[in-house]
């Protein structure tokens, strides 16, 4: 049997992982015991003005821009410290506001999934601009040293 490796052995991966498994087993128990939430059911309709005055907008907005915070935030976290430890707890938000996605109704879950293939397409885009702006600059840097 081989060694565990050191990085796997630290109290903040053993943290992470928890929480993760946590958010993940959480999500998966409570789904598969009492069934998804539909939250425009589950607060007497609390949810239907709000929908049906915004046309889902605010909800939308809301989920999207809380994923983008945590998730993003965890995994910029893990790149600025260049450790792994984040992306667990990324992928364990990523699973709570997936099952919270599932009960929303029909029209603002397709409107959530709209709004996240665009956020992805926007980072894809100033992904490529920063790798074009990164060649752009060694190649003058290049020009300029020789």
């Amino acid at each position: 049997m081989g060694k565990v490796p050191m990085a796997l052995r630290r109290p903040r991966f053993i943290g992470f992982a928890l929480l993760a498994l946590l958010l993940c087993g959480g999500s998966l128990v409570y789904g598969v015991i009492w069934g998804i939430p539909q939250w425009n059911s589950a607060f007497q309709g609390a949810l239907q003005p709000v929908i049906a005055a915004y046309d889902g907008w605010p909800i939308t907005l809301g989920l999207v821009g809380i994923g983008a915070l945590l998730v993003g935030g965890s995994l910029l976290l893990g790149w600025l410290r260049a450790t792994f430890d984040y992306v667990l707890l990324a992928l364990g938000f990523l699973s709570a506001l997936i099952f919270v996605w599932l009960g929303l109704p029909s029209a603002v879950a397709a409107m959530v999934d709209a709004a996240v293939s665009f956020v992805v397409v926007g980072l894809c885009a100033l992904l490529v601009v920063a790798v074009f702006v990164g060649a752009i600059r060694e190649r003058l840097s290049r020009r300029y040293r020789a």
